[in-house]
């Protein structure tokens, strides 16, 4: 479709959607038609000069409540990049845009009510209209859903059989929050203490069509445990119940091809002996007392003062450097054999450095790929969406990836 851009950036006068724009433009700011877009015009024409972006790069403005407006920007363009949290208060109606006006779609978020009302208000109506709507194509979730595509793929080629039992492990990472970040989990709590909104988070197959009562009981780590596929003491990762959910999404979009007994979690290597244990309960203590203070109003208002960072802050370009992640995917059958290894790792701030190149590059292999991508539409996930496609883009701009049998 021949359109007035290819990409549009919603939000880029956000943190994280200042960090988009900024690798859109240093890396394919001459190669792609593009422009940014938000709510204030003065704004985007700060940030336009902030970055030194190039005079053919628009500003569209637009309104996450007015539908009207949003439709007007997506349009004009094949794929737009969503960086406007939280999604639960501000996502929907821009889903409802792209679905209308047969525009792909992609964002980086982690709320699992968010995902699953785009599921069922839009995903038979954008399977129609040949339009993918992509979520979670950061941190969380490409590391889980593609590593867990290229496990799936070299046990089939090495074994003839998937993996029926895949654990990912964060074997190290360095990063901060932004205030964006800490705003989304603040709504999730708050949504959480609705029963209704509780029972979509805890149910690990909400995300599926295809549900039978055969199917295994998932199991979320909720202690600290030493396990001996990595040899390593690990505690609970606190994206592993968001991560899962996408993970088992995709298994029920390629009609179990991972299996109906197929079992994922995701779990914090904290180390090794007596420390690595010691580390892993500190570490469990330190979450729980955290969650204590953000459930009372008091406290959360207090912490919001004084402590995390407001909407609009982040860490800062020299932090973002200096973060890094590295995620170890094991894959075995049930009787601890055929194993497979995936290891997925960057030299940048997981959540908001590496983040913005996952999300900037589903972007432009939406765009640019399009005829090599999966005929698969709908609300989708990255691994469907795109298949091993992604990961190839993310090998070019640094990542390591590599498959280990």
């Amino acid at each position: 479709m021949d359109r007035d851009f290819q990409i549009v950036v919603w939000g880029a006068t956000g943190f994280t959607g200042q960090i988009v724009t900024e690798y859109l433009h240093d890396h394919y700011g001459d190669q792609i038609r593009w422009a940014i877009a938000g709510r204030n015009l003065e704004k985007l024409q700060s940030v336009k000069k902030q970055l030194q972006l190039d005079e053919s790069v628009e500003c569209l403005v637009g309104d996450s409540f007015d539908e009207g407006s949003l439709k007007a920007i997506t349009s004009k363009t094949n794929v737009i990049i969503s960086t406007v949290g939280p999604y639960l208060i501000y996502g929907k109606a821009l889903v409802s845009a792209c679905v209308h006006t047969k525009t792909d779609y992609c964002d980086l978020t982690g709320e699992i009510p968010f995902v699953k009302d785009s599921v069922d208000s839009f995903h038979d109506m954008a399977k129609a209209n040949e339009v993918k709507i992509v979520h979670s194509c950061g941190y969380d979730s490409i590391p889980s859903d593609i590593g867990c595509l290229l496990l799936q793929n070299k046990s089939n080629e090495k074994y003839g059989v998937p993996a029926s039992n895949v654990k990912l492990f964060v074997m190290g990472t360095k990063g901060k929050f932004s205030g964006g970040t800490m705003a989304s989990m603040m709504n999730l709590m708050k949504e959480a203490k609705d029963p209704e909104k509780h029972r979509i988070q805890r149910n690990p197959y909400i995300l599926c069509n295809d549900v039978t009562p055969d199917m295994p009981n998932q199991r979320i780590q909720s202690f600290t445990w030493y396990d001996p596929r990595i040899e390593k003491w690990t505690a609970p990762f606190i994206m592993a119940r968001f991560n899962s959910r996408i993970v088992f999404r995709t298994n029920d979009l390629k009609q179990y091809a991972y299996g109906r007994d197929f079992m994922y979690d995701e779990g914090l290597a904290v180390g090794y002996g007596m420390r690595g244990k010691f580390r892993g309960a500190l570490l469990m203590f330190g979450i729980g007392v955290f969650i204590k203070l953000m459930s009372w109003s008091f406290t959360r208002n207090l912490l919001k003062k004084t402590v995390l960072p407001m909407p609009g802050e982040g860490p800062s370009k020299q932090e973002r450097d200096d973060g890094y992640f590295k995620v170890k995917l094991v894959g075995q059958n049930f009787d601890e054999e055929n194993r497979v290894d995936v290891e997925i790792s960057d030299t940048n701030d997981p959540g908001y450095g590496s983040t913005s190149i996952m999300l900037a590059e589903t972007a432009l292999c939406l765009a640019l790929d399009k005829h090599e991508l999966p005929n698969e539409y709908g609300v989708v996930t990255p691994s469907v969406a795109m298949d091993t496609r992604i990961a190839d883009r993310l090998k070019k701009a640094g990542f390591h990836i590599s498959v280990n049998i």
